[in-house]
């Protein structure tokens, strides 16, 4: 059994990143009534600002992490998929390509697959972290090699 996807990574784009921005946010915004009120003009700028990086992030979230599978291990020439509650299997054969995304945080790896499943036509997760780099993800020469090898026989 190989472990594909990182759930702390998942875990932490999911719950903690959205957190984290909304106090950040709230921070920059709370901190122009502290020590003396601003002007009306200038909170209407900042709210306005605030407004939106929230959309801004809202749909970067949308796009690169809800998609995200919860948890991807491959075992015996089968890949098992939970995404939002979901547990597919899909053999690896029926994998026609691999994207990945780099230079992006999180960094995602989608598998196309030939067939449609209960979860789509497609899989993303997040590989394990690394520092942001504009090469391959190793995780995706893992996938390849992952592929390319026949299932063990029981």
């Amino acid at each position: 059994m190989t472990q594909l996807h990182s759930s702390f990574q998942t875990v932490m784009q999911r719950r903690v990143a959205p957190a984290f921005m909304i106090a950040l946010n709230a921070g920059v915004f709370l901190s122009l009534l502290i020590p003396q009120p601003a002007p009306l003009q200038v909170i209407a700028i900042a709210a306005a600002i605030l407004l939106m990086v929230g959309v801004v992030y809202y749909l970067t979230y949308q796009t690169l992490v809800s998609p995200a599978a919860d948890s991807v291990v491959y075992e015996n020439g089968v890949l098992r998929v939970r995404r939002h509650g979901q547990e597919v299997s899909i053999p690896v054969s029926s994998i026609t390509g691999i994207r990945g995304r780099l230079g992006l945080n999180p960094e995602t790896i989608t598998l196309d697959l030939s067939e449609p499943t209960a979860i789509g036509s497609s899989v993303t997760f997040i590989p394990p972290a690394r520092f942001p780099s504009f090469k391959e993800h190793p995780m995706m020469a893992t996938l390849r090699q992952l592929i390319a090898q026949p299932p063990l026989a029981e």
